[in-house]
């Protein structure tokens, strides 16, 4: 039994769950906007049964975190013997062809899942996966090149349920938060190579170049920055998240314990996605789905807690990558 317990634990880890679970409400979101939008009303994420729906949204989402978290712990095995002892693979907790098998496995599950929403869904789904791979094998030795890469992740994968979707601010910010909060991890965590000045500048470059594409993008298909079914007003609501997420980077940015700091960047990096996602609901008059959303980031930010002090227990170091 201890055995089947610490197996489970350390696919949870190599999964990232709390962070699974943040990119799962993205694709909740994207789900439910699909659905909201009476121009959609023909797509298959607006046609299936509400909980066939949010179940498939889950499963891409999860899919494509496991996809890239394991191919992540995958080919830095070696690095992390020395720089990361306590992960499950260099710790002996997981076989490398049982992290192969949950990595590829989770791909599977996430292409397949894409697939009950159409096939241009599963097109973006390959594209993304695509993405996740080409930022695995090359993008993590450049810093520059892999946020930005890693934030284009995060947004392209709310396109699936919707690949037509007609306004893009939802995906725009969870790309800039994501590029945010992946700099800082880098950074306090002491990754190599280390973000200097030049790296930084590039950086921002690319990072502006990349939200840039995603607005041309909308305007090549003629599409807006904010719903046109919802008032502009409503969008008040996304500031309260927005600035929750602001107030936990820059007490992480004057934290001097590196282990907390990274602890309250671990909590932005989870608990925001839920949280916008809850804004969005209010936005859009549907306070059901706002609690709902609510109920996912305290989830979230509990997770995230939790997830470090198990890890701690089996003897890692007390950090959790994002």
């Amino acid at each position: 039994m201890r055995s089947l317990v610490l197996r489970a634990l350390a696919t949870l880890q190599l999964v990232r769950m709390p962070l699974a679970l943040a990119v799962g409400s993205d694709l909740w979101l994207a789900t439910l906007l699909t659905r909201w939008n009476p121009a959609a009303n023909a797509r298959a994420a607006a046609t299936m049964p509400l909980w066939v729906a949010l179940t498939m949204a889950a499963l891409i989402g999860g899919g494509m975190l496991g996809f890239a978290a394991g191919m992540n712990d995958l080919l830095d095995q070696r690095r992390d013997q020395a720089l990361n002892p306590g992960r499950p693979l260099p710790a002996g907790r997981m076989r490398t062809h049982h992290a192969v098998l949950v990595t590829f496995g989770s791909l599977v599950t996430a292409l397949i899942a894409s697939a009950s929403f159409g096939d241009d869904s599963l097109k973006v789904a390959l594209l993304a996966a695509g993405g996740v791979t080409a930022w695995n094998a090359f993008g993590r030795h450049m810093p520059a090149a892999e946020l930005p890469m890693m934030g284009l992740a995060h947004a392209g994968v709310m396109f699936i349920p919707w690949p037509a979707q007609p306004f893009t601010l939802p995906a725009c910010l969870v790309f800039i938060q994501a590029v945010i909060t992946g700099t800082l991890i880098h950074q306090r965590s002491g990754k190599r190579p280390s973000i200097d000045r030049t790296t930084g500048m590039l950086l921002l470059a690319l990072s502006a170049a990349a939200a840039v594409g995603l607005v041309l993008l909308a305007r090549a298909r003629d599409a807006s920055i904010w719903p046109a079914f919802a008032a502009p007003i409503a969008a008040a609501w996304l500031l309260i998240p927005l600035g929750g997420f602001a107030w936990l980077v820059r007490a992480a940015s004057i934290e001097s314990r590196p282990e907390e700091s990274l602890m309250l960047l671990q909590r932005a990096a989870v608990a925001t996605p839920p949280a916008m996602a809850a804004a969005w609901s209010l936005a859009l008059g549907r306070p059901v789905s706002a609690a709902a959303f609510a109920g996912t980031a305290a989830a979230c930010w509990s997770l995230a807690w939790v997830a470090r002090e198990v890890h701690a227990m089996l003897g890692a170091p007390p950090v959790w990558r994002g």
